[in-house]
């Protein structure tokens, strides 16, 4: 679960650059770049003084990203339900991967 934002889509329909938005909010404009690149998350005052400047609400501005957490958990559930493979069923290239993640783990 990741914390997503929409500002930079909400500030070019509001025809806002960052350096307007940083003023109507309180902030430096570094501080709006670092926010839309994802390299910062704002307190809850500074959000909502965001979604105040650009007229929108703020749960539209923020959000959780599930997709990342999904993919993670249907990569364990595909890793669960995979067969143990039975001896006589072993082929070369999985004595040989089986070999070298031997080695690796010594």
């Amino acid at each position: 679960m990741e914390l997503k934002n929409s500002i930079k889509k909400y500030r070019q329909v509001k025809g806002f650059t960052q350096e307007e938005l940083a003023l109507k909010s309180g902030v430096s404009r570094q501080t709006i770049i670092s926010i839309e690149r994802y390299r910062y998350k704002p307190s809850l005052e500074l959000g909502l003084k965001i979604a105040l400047a650009l007229e929108v609400d703020i749960n539209k501005l923020f959000f959780l990203d599930f997709k990342q957490e999904e993919t993670i958990k249907s990569k364990e559930i595909k890793e669960t339900e995979k067969k143990p493979i039975k001896f006589q069923d072993f082929k070369e290239k999985d004595w040989k991967k089986l070999w070298v993640n031997l080695k690796k783990n010594n």
